[in-house]
């Protein structure tokens, strides 16, 4: 048997390295469009994000670079001049940043310090904005109205929540077409999100429990987690395809299991009070998949370390839906669901 020429084998050995990237790409980021990297002869990478090539410095981590990325997008003047305010009335995400600066910055003033033990709820709440955005650039659906959402103070919390679910999308295949928000003569979802391998499309609407974070401690109406006026709400605007509504409960951190978590039950109950009122009987049309999460960190601050953020799939309405055979009736969803919970955690690196 002959042996392979050298250039065959190199070519090989470069087919096999861009499949094992690719696949380590998938497993770390899902189905979003890889980043494309290359370094240069003195070490510094570059890197794409969104239509856009950024530099990495060395010895910076791939955090750093995310960092970096949002304050740019969001507006380093804008980053400024909320650093130039009293502590108490800088927007909560410079307060985030501010921490995480305290914590990663080395004395050359780069991003190389991370240690993952010393993760406080502010760290990974900046860094999971941050991820997030990256993750939008990169399906080309980071929108300046969402931009700017993110930077008003009383519509953070709602812009940080779209902003998850959109990514949460694009990380599980999804194309995302943002409904037009200034368009008020009818009311409508967030989204329409269409799964690239299969073309099926679905409406989505994304909602989040406002709370006063510091009463949830002792009010124990701040911790209820009754979502029927929110699930009512969003099944009164008229959707072209099956609907799937993100909502999140907002409350203060569980450590332990998922179906422990304290606000699961009445979660679950206010969903079944809601499918058992009369306006819903009989009417397919107003059914709905319905998924919770609970991201704790804004409870954590920069003293606490964080707590698992908790996700569960359920639906709305749906008698016929056969659960023993979800997988085969339901296939997209089931992967939907399945990309969230693999997905939740922010990756360490690139690849």
């Amino acid at each position: 048997m002959s042996q392979l020429k050298p250039q065959f084998v190199s070519k090989i050995r470069e087919v096999r390295a861009q499949v094992a990237r690719q696949t380590a790409w998938s497993r770390n980021h899902g189905e979003i469009t890889p980043s494309l990297q290359t370094t240069l002869s003195d070490g510094t990478r570059l890197a794409s994000a969104g239509n856009s090539l950024w530099k990495i410095d060395p010895d910076e981590t791939w955090h750093g670079f995310i960092y970096d990325l949002l304050r740019t997008k969001l507006g380093v003047e804008w980053f400024d001049a909320e650093l130039a305010r009293p502590e108490a009335e800088r927007h909560i995400l410079v307060r985030w940043y501010e921490d995480i600066c305290h914590r990663e910055l080395d004395e050359r003033q780069r991003f190389s310090r991370w240690v993952p033990a010393e993760d406080t709820g502010a760290t990974l709440a900046y860094r999971s904005v941050a991820y997030d955005a990256f993750c939008l650039m990169q399906a080309m659906s980071l929108t300046p109205k969402l931009l700017a959402r993110l930077r008003h103070r009383d519509q953070f919390e709602g812009a940080r929540y779209e902003l998850w679910v959109a990514a949460a999308l694009a990380r599980a295949g999804f194309s995302l077409e943002l409904l037009d928000e200034d368009d008020r003569s009818s009311r409508h979802g967030e989204l329409v999100a269409t799964h690239q391998r299969t073309s099926a499309k679905f409406w989505i609407e994304a909602k989040r429990r406002t709370r006063k974070v510091d009463q949830v401690a002792n009010d124990a109406a701040q911790r209820r987690a009754d979502v029927q006026g929110l699930v009512a709400d969003a099944l009164r605007k008229p959707a072209d395809h099956p609907r799937i509504i993100f909502i999140d409960v907002n409350l203060p951190p569980w450590a332990g299991g998922m179906t422990e978590a304290p606000w699961l039950h009445q979660f679950r109950s206010s969903i079944n009070k809601l499918e058992l009122q009369p306006a819903y009987r009989d009417r397919d049309d107003l059914s709905a998949f319905i998924m919770a999460t609970n991201h704790p960190y804004h409870y954590t601050s920069v003293i606490r370390p964080d707590a698992r953020q908790h996700f569960i799939g359920t639906h709305f309405n749906m008698p016929k839906l056969d659960l023993d055979t979800l997988e085969q009736s339901q296939p997209v969803v089931m992967e939907l669901m399945r990309s969230i919970t693999r997905h939740f955690a922010i990756p360490d690196q690139f690849l």
